[in-house]
């Protein structure tokens, strides 16, 4: 079929497969189209121009090296911690017992009776015997020592051993009288060199024994042997041998400290310094021989 013999609809179907794109179309018979039936070429507009200012910036390439960031990882949901259990109840502790109190004794018998049954302190247990005052019941001055000394024990009476014979001698030759005697502790250790029973609290419990004895033997004046009586007895540390011969009060009763009779008697040396103590008691008022 020629060219002329396409009908007008054949024309426009034709020139529709062309703007559709369609290159060929193939009939039973070679057929020749007219130049009026070749599809137009498509107008191409020319690009238009933008200025420097609406151009869009470049965007950076990423280098080979850096690899692109990872996400974060995604936070996972708290669990909620369980409250700490509560701390266990504190034991409960016993109080601890306290000593009766000393009583205010009538008579210094009846203090003896006493102290002779006495548990306020840890020398108590393991005694062998109390030994809390000497041979004198009254005199114008008092001996405080700190506890009796071997001889003593087996006497019950304290200053009663030989160790003290020195002491006694020189206490006549000044003019004093035979002296009532009272102990810190009435009950001797058995190491006098075990100085962990010789503590404050022990000292503080026996304190009311040889107090009361004081007011009861009527002494004008004490003398309080060693340092470590004399810091029992004032109840603070003291500077030794400074504070020998220091005029101190004792439960409103002047008071010298002095060398212990057992140092007295192997050095002979200190005998000028313990008349020196001696005299200054036979100063006090109210001390006679």
């Amino acid at each position: 079929m020629s060219a002329a013999a396409l009908s007008p609809l054949l024309k426009a179907w034709v020139r529709a497969q062309r703007d559709l794109g369609t290159e060929s179309v193939f009939f039973d018979e070679p057929l020749v189209l007219p130049e009026a039936v070749a599809a137009p070429a498509p107008a191409v507009r020319p690009p238009m121009e933008r200025s420097s200012s609406e151009r869009p910036a470049p965007r950076p390439m990423a280098r080979p090296s850096e690899a692109p960031a990872r996400p974060a990882p995604m936070a996972r949901p708290a669990t909620p911690s369980r409250p700490a259990p509560p701390p266990p109840p504190a034991p409960i502790r016993p109080a601890p017992v306290r000593p009766a109190a000393v009583p205010t004794f009538a008579t210094r018998a009846e203090l003896g009776v006493h102290a002779s049954q006495c548990s306020r302190c840890i020398l108590g247990k393991d005694r062998e015997r109390t030994v809390w005052s000497g041979s004198v019941e009254t005199s114008s001055w008092m001996v405080l020592t700190l506890f009796g000394w071997g001889e003593d024990v087996k006497t019950g009476e304290l200053l009663a051993g030989q160790y003290a014979q020195t002491f006694r001698d020189l206490a006549r030759s000044v003019g004093l009288p035979e002296p009532a005697v009272g102990a810190v502790f009435c009950c001797p250790p058995k190491n006098p060199a075990d100085t962990t029973v010789q503590g404050r609290i022990e000292a503080t419990r026996c304190r009311p024994y040889w107090t009361q004895l004081l007011k009861h033997s009527g002494a004008k004046a004490v003398l309080v042997l060693d340092h470590k009586a004399a810091q029992l007895a004032v109840g603070k540390a003291l500077e030794w041998p400074a504070f020998r011969g220091q005029p101190f009060v004792l439960e409103g009763v002047p008071a010298i400290a002095t060398h212990h009779p057992a140092r007295l008697a192997r050095m002979a040396a200190l005998a000028p310094e313990v008349e020196a103590d001696l005299r200054q008691i036979l100063s006090c008022p109210g001390v006679a021989a």
